[in-house]
């Protein structure tokens, strides 16, 4: 019952994948590809645009750094179990 409940899952998210495309191909969601990449820039003054970007604070990366870390350790304790069972 595990696979084909998968197997659903797989197809029903590649079905719904091609079909999202195929609306955007036909709504030419494609053709001005240009104007696109200025979308996220509008509205900045040049003082803006010219400003260093700054990185993510220390608490930020020490707390990205520690979940997976953790996630690390979790992966490594079971394989640890599933290798003596």
């Amino acid at each position: 019952m595990f696979i084909p409940l998968w197997l659903v899952y797989l197809f029903s998210g590649t079905i719904m994948a091609v079909l999202t495309l195929l609306w955007a191909a036909r709504r030419r969601q494609f053709e001005d590809q240009d104007r696109a990449r200025y979308i996220p820039l509008a509205g900045l003054t040049p003082a803006e645009l010219a400003a260093p970007v700054h990185r993510a604070p220390r608490i930020a990366r020490v707390a990205i750094f520690g979940i997976v870390a953790v996630g690390v350790a979790g992966l490594l304790w079971t394989l640890l179990i599933v290798a003596r069972a």
